[in-house]
């Protein structure tokens, strides 16, 4: 039961307390949980996004072939630039902790969404059969790419990621392959 405790207090701080939703940074508290809030609007397959007391927002659309006018990236494509990005950050976190010091980026995501259940409303899980990361970051790890130093980051870089582990706990085939440049 204990490990349901911060969902629970993260349930009951979004709608007991909306104004939780202020910048990390001046709330010390929330260091504990990030709790966002995100609205959408829009028509057909178009939507606008708007995350809570931030000043941007994003569109989404799909592909002609599914109906859209292809005039934003899809919810699809979104999901695996979120994979991307996230990694990025959580290795930007890491590598602090760990006083490793890291330079440019490089990062490849590929997808393989299978549409039967989408599109022809087939019986299955519309979920991607597979993903693959691939990242490439400089960095001053001891022995590249090779070294147990940058063996651990990634464990770490993984283990601590939160849309890396949802993609993995949802049961599609992941992986990853890691490459370290000086």
């Amino acid at each position: 039961m204990a490990s349901l405790r911060p969902y629970t207090l993260l349930t009951r701080a979004r709608f007991a307390l909306p104004s939780l939703t202020r910048p990390l940074s001046t709330t010390p508290p929330l260091l504990q949980s990030l709790p966002l809030r995100i609205t959408g609007h829009g028509s057909g397959t178009i939507q606008t996004v708007s995350v809570e007391g931030k000043p941007y927002q994003f569109t989404a659309d799909t592909y002609t072939l599914l109906g859209g006018k292809d005039s934003a990236p899809s919810p699809v494509s979104y999901s695996l630039a979120s994979l991307s990005s996230c990694n990025q950050v959580t290795g930007s976190l890491v590598a602090k902790d760990h006083g490793i010091t890291l330079g440019k980026w490089h990062v490849t995501v590929k997808g393989l969404l299978p549409t039967a259940v989408l599109v022809k409303g087939e019986e299955g899980n519309p979920n991607w059969e597979g993903v693959e990361l691939e990242v490439r970051v400089q960095t001053d790890v001891e022995g590249g790419s090779e070294g147990e130093g940058f063996r651990h980051f990634v464990r770490e870089v993984e283990r601590r990621c939160p849309i890396t582990q949802l993609f993995k706990l949802s049961g599609v085939r992941y992986e990853t392959r890691p490459t370290a440049s000086m």
